[in-house]
């Protein structure tokens, strides 16, 4: 069953990196500042917060599979207006609309890969899931940088986003003649006695590093456009290994959790992470940032699956798909404060003040992952 959803992963994936390091320099290119740029941000990961705790409720009980199916509904809607947009209104419709497509879509892909496998496999699984993704997204991303290879960003966006709305339709046929439930709708229970102080520990975790992360990503190409004076298509080749890193190494790194506990892996790889961030806009090369922000993705590519599995583990079996979406809603209540704090500080602090804020945060969520997480076993987790 799992092989089943993941070419609809795969599909819908298409357009995340090119907007990632597009939509910044395009929002840029028609006249919104740092403030505004990080509110298109604020947008989807606000929609995050609210939409995915109610999602996992739901899946506990009406089941798995037509929230999968309705995610990429709402990804086809969300391209075809980044294919339209022109001015921020549009910008902020779509990043509402792909806020809700991608609550829909990993809570209830995590949640299916949960029900799947035991807390031996979940690690590798989790794992496997993000590569899924990454490679598509870096599939999409050759398509959408290629049209910048031949005409200016403001002429290749609407070509790239009907593109991406395609796929997105051929993710959502698949996922409604391919994909099966994973488990029946149950009865409510009550969350109350699911929240042990473990799971409380883990979203603490997980808002700290949503926070820490959204602190850079609305401006981090900003920084550097400005700072080297380079087209976005060289940034993006820059930028490229990093995205070879996750389309490879969460499998490994999940497995690795599988064998050595959750918490080891994940605090080493925020601490890596870490000490890359307070880094990273200090070089003065653009190959040495390119190479720093490879040690960047290192490190989140060994934390994000044991993070996923750990939850997975903690999480009772008539509880699990609440209990997914209260993490992605805690990630997504720091991810949501997170890119207007940093384009505050990037506008009226200092460019680099948001990068140094974001490792010394994550340095102390590693500290708290090892010293919470790092001793207990997977199979001991959920009575800790």
């Amino acid at each position: 069953m799992l092989v089943s959803f993941l070419p609809a992963i795969f599909l819908g994936s298409a357009s995340f990196a090119f907007l990632n390091f597009g939509l910044p320099i395009y929002a840029d290119e028609i006249g919104l500042d740092a403030v505004m740029i990080g509110g298109t941000y604020a947008t989807f990961m606000g929609t995050i917060v609210v939409v995915r705790p109610l999602i996992g409720i739901g899946l506990d009980r009406m089941g798995r599979r037509w929230f999968f199916v309705l995610a990429f509904a709402f990804y086809v809607a969300a391209m075809a207006v980044f294919a339209q947009t022109e001015g921020v209104t549009g910008l902020y419709v779509a990043r509402f609309l792909q806020g809700l497509g991608a609550s829909f879509m990993w809570v209830t892909a995590r949640t299916m890969v949960a029900d799947l496998n035991d807390d031996t496999t979940r690690g590798v699984a989790m794992g496997r899931l993000t590569t899924t993704s990454v490679r598509g997204s870096l599939i999409g991303a050759f398509y959408g940088f290629t049209l910048l290879g031949f005409m200016p960003l403001q002429d290749a966006w609407p070509i790239a986003f009907a593109g991406y709305a395609v796929l997105s339709a051929v993710a959502l046929l698949w996922s409604l003649c391919r994909v099966g439930e994973t488990r029946e709708a149950a009865p409510s229970v009550n969350v109350e006695w699911t929240l042990t102080p473990a799971l409380r520990r883990v979203f603490i975790l997980v808002f700290l590093t949503g926070f820490a992360s959204a602190l850079i990503e609305p401006i981090y190409l900003l920084y550097l456009k400005n700072k080297f004076d380079l087209p976005m298509l060289v940034l993006a080749w820059v930028f490229f290994p990093s995205g070879i890193v996750f389309a490879i190494l969460p499998r490994y790194a999940g497995e690795w959790s599988d064998r050595l506990g959750r918490g080891r892996v994940i605090a080493v790889g925020i601490a890596f992470a870490a000490a890359v961030s307070i880094a990273l806009p200090f070089w003065p090369s653009v190959v040495l940032v390119g190479t720093s922000y490879i040690l960047f993705s290192v490190g989140w590519a060994m934390a994000s699956p044991a993070v996923s599995a750990l939850v997975a583990d903690l999480a009772p079996d008539a509880a699990r798909g609440r209990i997914i979406g209260f993490q992605e809603g805690a990630a997504g209540a720091g991810a949501a404060l997170g890119p207007l704090v940093g384009g505050v500080l990037y506008e009226y602090v200092a460019p680099t003040a948001a990068f140094v804020l974001n490792g010394g945060i994550l340095f102390g969520a590693a500290l708290l992952a090892w010293f919470w997480f790092a001793g207990a076993p997977n199979r001991s987790a959920r009575r800790t």
